[in-house]
């Protein structure tokens, strides 16, 4: 293996395809367990028709869209804060490409273990909040939203799967389209 790996995943057709795939996987299926778990309980799936019903079929779709560009919204800036956290004079910006949300912070470097602070921190943060939600608030929203944000994770699970694939990569630059994985600390790049 050479000292230097370049991943341009938001240039990789062939990779963000995989990664809508991976997220149907991981939400697809959450999604209706939930269904079935409010379908079995009389009063789980009582309390989805009534808020339904008050808002309609259209209101409670956009209610989610909201909610769900919302909870995407916080996501990235959890990623942005942890990019400020470990690289306080790193440039951190958010945008929109390839149908995809992100927050990168172009040409910080990070040790392994702070790139992957930074990546799976929303996921940790999101659904721990999430799951208080569902066990806390008489709502059922709450692990449809959950099913639907860890999906929306691929692409951070895939960016922790390709920094620990490389295990003698110690080093990860943030650019705008991917990542850079270095073995030793790149002096000039």
């Amino acid at each position: 293996m050479g000292g230097k790996y370049v991943f341009n995943i938001f240039e990789d057709e062939v990779a963000m395809r995989r990664l809508n795939i991976l997220a149907s996987i991981i939400t697809l299926p959450a999604f209706f367990l939930f269904l079935m778990i409010d379908v079995l309980s009389t009063q789980n799936i009582n309390s989805v028709l009534v808020g339904m019903e008050q808002l309609g079929i259209i209101g409670a779709i956009l209610m989610i869209m909201a909610i769900m560009f919302a909870v995407i919204t916080v996501h990235e800036a959890i990623h942005g804060i942890f990019f400020k956290i470990f690289a306080p004079n790193g440039q951190v910006k958010f945008g929109y490409k390839a149908g995809l949300f992100y927050a990168t912070a172009p040409g910080s470097i990070f040790t392994k273990k702070q790139f992957s602070v930074i990546i799976l921190m929303p996921f940790v943060l999101i659904t721990v909040m999430l799951i208080v939600l569902v066990f806390t608030v008489p709502h059922g929203i709450y692990k449809y939203l959950l099913a639907l944000h860890t999906g929306a994770c691929a692409g951070d699970f895939y960016f922790v799967y390709l920094l620990y694939k490389y295990r003698n990569m110690e080093y990860v630059e943030d650019t705008d389209v991917g990542m850079t994985l270095y073995e030793k600390y790149p002096e000039s790049r």
